[in-house]
This record gives C-alpha cells, structure tokens and sequence, in this order.
C-alpha cells in the first residue's frame, strides 16, 4: 500500500517518549499504529447504531425472507 509523506507537529515531550520506546526511526511506525486504533475506536462508535439496528431487526427481516422464499417457490400459500 503507498505511503503518504506529512508534515505533522507534535509536543517535544512525546516525541521523546516515542523515540525512547520506538528508537529515533520508530515515529512513523508509532503514529501508524496509534492511527488505527483510534480509527478503530471511532468506527466502531460511528456504527454502533447502525449494527445495533440491523441486529435489532434481524429476526423479522429472517421472517419476511421466508415469506419471499415460499412465493418463489413451488410453495404458494404465502
């Protein structure tokens, strides 16, 4: 996947921690896996509505489909 160069400011006190933990070559790498956990997070809250409703009406939505299924069928005493 390519990569896109940015030019992001960042407190120097976390720049050390970084660099501490991750060495003076692991920013980059820190800042890819703090992104995507945060992304992460932010989706799974961004769509917990969605995926609680979907689940919510799951059960009717099975028993419509059956009823669909039996109309396209030989079976036609929906």
């Amino acid at each position: 996947m390519p990569n896109t160069r940015l030019n992001v400011s960042l407190p120097s006190h976390i720049v050390d921690d970084i660099k501490a933990l991750y060495g003076p070559r692991g920013i980059s790498q820190f800042l890819e896996e703090a992104a995507q956990e945060k992304l992460a997070v932010v989706k799974r809250d961004k769509y917990k509505h969605l995926i609680e409703g979907y689940q919510a009406t799951a059960d009717a939505t099975v028993k419509v489909l059956k009823r669909f299924e039996a109309a396209v069928t030989e079976k036609r005493d929906v």
